[in-house]
């Protein structure tokens, strides 16, 4: 009867460990773009509305001072570490986006815009982020005039409620994931499960999920990241050419979000009943070959709160270059 248990768990050493694990000698700038109007044109400027994320993450590194940080030091002696920083917005709206005061059972105006520090460390199969984000919400955020130069540019209307947005708060919030690569057919078809836990004043949730991929060339990467910090993906690893689809299932248990509560003391309070848990699908495709990478990625969310009068959706934009 062991026997079975033996053979799984031989078979996972031999994914964690069996490969050699090479280094990626090289830096990476992407940039990032989700907007609810990139799939739907005629349907925007609604709920999570969009958001921007310019990043620059290092080539990787072994035996850094950072090393015993990794709960990778637990599990593998060989691994390896790569260092990133970004700049980020985002950028929320209520469905009643053309009423000067939005009504009560609406979410709220809100804008975030901070710096992302973070460390990465990976095996083969198996990469782990950690990840500090400080920044601000409100007027500071520079939401109301970064949304009013895209639709001036567009040629369509401002809206009509940013004077009732989340009041200025300083944001602090630490992210962890873990993301496991398992091979079905090596470099073909992988199942990609994952874990991620936010603790802060923006955002505190414990998220699972998993994604599934099918193409050529999948061991150059553990998948496209989306613009937000919330969600887990790596730059490229490798030069090789790939291309594949991607399609993924996720569910979130929210503890506190923010963008649709309000401010933690003081300033603007939300009436929302809040869904505690809350799903996301995704799919979506990549393109790469010698470090530069372009993605798309759908993704559509279960409503946020009760009140919520439908399902929100947007669409990842990201394009990665290796130097």
């Amino acid at each position: 009867m062991k026997a079975p248990y033996i053979f799984m768990l031989i078979t996972t050493l031999q994914c964690v460990y069996g490969d050699e694990l090479i280094p990626y000698n090289r830096h990476h700038i992407s940039l990032s773009s989700d907007n609810d109007a990139y799939f739907e044109s005629t349907n925007y400027d609604r709920y999570y509305t969009a958001g921007h994320n310019l990043s620059y993450v290092s080539k990787e590194f072994s035996n850094t001072i950072f090393d015993n940080i990794s709960l990778l030091t637990f599990i593998s002696d060989e691994r390896v570490q790569a260092f990133g920083v970004s700049i980020g917005q985002e950028i929320y709206t209520p469905n009643a986006r053309f009423s000067l005061i939005p009504p009560t059972n609406d979410a709220p105006y809100g804008g975030y815009l901070y710096i992302n520090t973070m460390l990465q460390t990976r095996t083969n199969n198996f990469l782990e982020q950690i990840s500090l984000n400080l920044g601000v919400v409100g007027k500071y955020s520079f939401a109301k005039e970064a949304q009013d130069l895209i639709h001036d540019l567009v040629n369509y209307r401002h809206l009509l409620g940013w004077d009732n947005q989340i009041k200025n708060e300083f944001i602090f919030n630490v992210y962890y994931k873990g993301m496991y690569k398992f091979s079905v057919i090596d470099d073909i078809i992988d199942l990609l499960p994952y874990a991620s836990i936010a603790l802060g004043n923006a955002h505190t949730h414990l998220e699972i999920g998993t994604r599934l991929r099918i193409g050529y060339g999948l061991n150059g990467d553990f998948s496209s990241p989306k613009a937000t910090t919330n969600h887990i993906g790596s730059t490229s690893i490798n030069d090789s050419f790939r291309i594949y689809f991607v399609c993924g299932v996720s569910e979130r248990l929210v503890g506190r979000n923010i963008f649709l509560e309000g401010n933690t003391i003081g300033g603007y309070k939300s009436m929302l009943d809040l869904n505690r848990f809350v799903y996301e699908t995704e799919l979506g495709a990549t393109i790469a070959w010698r470090g530069i990478s372009l993605s798309y990625m759908y993704s559509y969310k279960q409503k946020e709160f009760v009140e919520q009068l439908a399902n929100s959706n947007y669409a990842t934009i990201r394009l990665e270059v290796s130097f």
